[in-house]
């Protein structure tokens, strides 16, 4: 018989958390008894235990079952928000339990089935963790010396794997921007592009508005010329 203690209870409750199991009092009493008696005995109560072993106990009471479109409804849910999506920083920090959830056997078996299923690419995700606030900066500056629009709805065509870095390193693609030492309000609130008016092949604009003026007078002419005839009619 397992000797259970406050230490070894905390161990056991973040194990199973982190394999995805579900840790709901109806659920730990008909599968964990063992473990919830202990918890009982030794804080009192098995929300004490779980808040003890450092999880949100609201959380684990609303815990609600994996499925495959549940796992890829999250999955997008985290890549929207610039989260690190790499398995070492899904399965220890992210969201542990979504990380279980998807390598079990009758979900996706493995993480990369998982980001690809849910619509995205691994290799991208892969090449996230490559990235860190150096490199995140000076690709930035680089960008902006070569005059790219750094406006983040555009950079999330140009480069989604930068913009998503950034987000992640820097909570935001404005505080990246700054961080690399440019304004960001200039570049979110830029003026739109404004297109020049294209002059005829050889011609300067200096010679067209001299032209402008002689198509006045020819006109004034013309009406002078109108009127005249009526007059003489």
């Amino acid at each position: 018989m397992r000797k259970w203690s406050r230490d070894s209870i905390g161990l056991e409750i973040i194990s199973l958390y982190q394999q995805g199991e579900i840790l709901s009092y109806s659920h730990v009493a008909q599968h964990q008894v063992a473990l919830l008696r202990a918890a009982a005995r030794y804080f009192g109560s098995w929300r004490a235990a779980v808040e003890s072993a450092g999880l949100n106990y609201d959380d684990i009471r609303c815990y609600k079952i994996w499925s495959r479109s549940r796992i890829i409804d999250r999955i997008n849910e985290l890549f929207e928000k610039g989260e690190d999506l790499s398995w070492r920083q899904i399965s220890t920090v992210v969201d542990p339990q979504l990380a279980a959830a998807a390598t079990k056997h009758k979900h996706f078996g493995s993480w990369k089935s998982a980001v690809s299923a849910a619509g995205l690419d691994y290799a991208l995700i892969r090449r996230y963790r490559e990235w860190d606030t150096e490199t995140i900066k000076a690709k930035i500056v680089e960008l902006h010396k070569k005059n790219i629009d750094l406006n983040a709805k555009y950079m999330e065509e140009y480069d989604i794997t930068l913009i998503t870095a950034a987000r992640r390193r820097f909570e935001s693609w404005d505080q990246a921007l700054t961080a690399a030492g440019l304004d960001y309000k200039s570049i979110v609130l830029r003026a739109p592009f404004k297109r020049s008016h294209r002059t005829p092949l050889g011609e300067s604009n200096s010679e067209i508005h001299a032209q402008r003026p002689l198509k006045s007078r020819s006109n004034s002419d013309r009406s002078k010329i109108n009127n005249k005839i009526l007059q003489e009619a």
